[in-house]
């Protein structure tokens, strides 16, 4: 009997190995085969971790349906492992491209909605465009939040008090905007991807040229909206400097630049331009931030966010702190972290969700954010949050439907505006955020 189960199961080991063969379907890369898909998996991520021990479940499953079939051989037990070989193809797609990513990416958000905002008005045919302006609350400090015409697809700013919308009015204006500063000025492509500057005050536009050498120039707007400032490298032999900051006035084109005494390895990226002679803003890597002065001295930080994997454009100064937040994550929470005189706090997004938008009142006593599905399976739904800084408490609590997408954008301290779509068209609402949080 021994010696007639060993070549039987030796014989369903090595034909369990098959179950690798089986086709699995990926909407992105169409049919692959199942060991392809595991080969390819992401390093030692939990999801991957948990489809090896999936496909180690198949073949072994696999491996005692052939040792039933191979030990003593029947036609009716062939013709049951024929019918079970589409069953096992319908449970490893079902389980490694829905079940186990649901099981394992996804988190329960069983917090219930809580609190009420008063309406104070509303924008028809608008959506709250996501720009960049700084690293300052530069717009939410003027109380202002561009909007976007969603049936002339052209820019305006929201101000309060009663909604009042004011064109953005520059022409040409194509479907990217760079950067904007209080006031009207802005940075956009126009529609045959150059670069230009609009005023809004004197409504003038004009092109901009690039500096010599320069590729993929991109540059930001200071706070004020008079300076255009950005990042190079410096090629030159015996120089003992890697980057420097470079800047031009606006309005009568002088340029400056200011050296960084960092070395060639480090990777930074300029996010924020307070006024004509700085601080300037410097993100190093994905997670450290500091700002230098006319000089290239450090005046503020270096500060490393706990929590966070990515926040290069997701960090905001404070008067007596910063906020930041995961604008990426490869995998798990994304995170909202802050530093004030109360302390440092971190506020996390429950798995299987990305942050869509973060805003922070004036006085930088509430954040507000909006999340929502970064998977497509699963009816995972979002949530608009307010989070008062001074403790880590939630104060509002209202949840979205599935891939809402929401943008929201604090007016000054306690107006928060919030956009939504009814009956296919859009709206931004404007609401009264009680005083504090409170």
């Amino acid at each position: 009997m021994k010696s007639r189960s060993l070549p039987a199961l030796l014989t369903a080991l090595a034909l369990s190995f098959s179950v690798y063969l089986i086709p699995i379907y990926n909407l992105h890369a169409g049919w692959q085969l199942l060991g392809v898909v595991l080969f390819s998996g992401t390093g030692a991520s939990p999801l991957s971790v948990a489809w090896i021990a999936a496909a180690l479940l198949i073949q072994g499953l696999a491996f005692v349906f052939l040792f039933w079939v191979i030990r003593r051989f029947r036609w009716s037990r062939l013709a049951a492992l024929v019918a079970a070989a589409p069953v096992f193809v319908i449970v490893a797609n079902y389980g490694l491209l829905y079940a186990i990513p649901l099981f394992v990416l996804v988190e329960n958000d069983a917090s219930p909605e809580f609190g009420k905002l008063e309406l104070v008005c509303s924008v028809d045919n608008a959506a709250i465009a996501q720009v960049r302006a700084g690293s300052d609350l530069g717009l939410v400090r003027a109380g202002e939040v561009r909007l976007i015409d969603t049936h002339q697809m052209t820019l305006s700013i929201l101000n309060m008090p009663g909604c009042m919308v004011t064109s953005q009015g520059a022409p040409d204006l194509g479907l990217t905007v760079d950067a904007v500063a209080p006031g009207g000025h802005l940075l956009h492509r126009s529609k045959n991807g150059e670069l230009r500057y609009f005023n809004l005050e004197t409504g003038a536009s004009r092109p901009l040229d690039a500096p010599n050498g320069a590729s993929n120039w991109s540059p930001i707007l200071s706070d004020d909206g008079v300076v255009l400032a950005w990042l190079e490298r410096v090629r030159l032999q015996g120089s003992p400097h890697s980057h420097r900051i470079r800047t031009r006035n606006l309005s009568d084109g002088t340029e400056q630049t200011i050296n960084l005494d960092f070395t060639a390895r480090d990777q930074l990226e300029l996010i924020g331009a307070s006024l004509v002679d700085g601080p300037f803003t410097i993100a190093k890597f994905r997670n450290e931030f500091f700002r230098v002065d006319r000089n290239g001295d450090i005046v503020r930080g270096p500060i490393s966010p706990e929590h966070l994997y990515d926040a290069r454009w997701g960090f905001q100064w404070l008067e007596n702190g910063w906020v930041g937040w995961d604008g990426y994550r490869s995998e798990g929470r994304y995170y909202i972290a802050w530093a004030t005189p109360a302390g440092r706090k971190a506020f996390p997004i429950p798995r299987g969700r990305g942050l869509d938008s973060v805003s922070i009142a004036r006085d930088g006593s509430v954040i507000a954010a909006a999340y929502s599905s970064n998977i497509s399976i699963g009816n995972v739904e979002g949530a608009i949050v307010l989070v008062r800084t001074s403790d880590g408490e939630e104060i509002f609590r209202q949840k979205l439907p599935r891939f809402s997408r929401t943008n929201l954008a604090f007016i000054g301290d306690r107006h928060l505006a919030i956009s939504r779509t009814e009956s296919n068209q859009a709206l931004v609402d404007v609401y009264r955020i009680p005083h504090s949080g409170e």
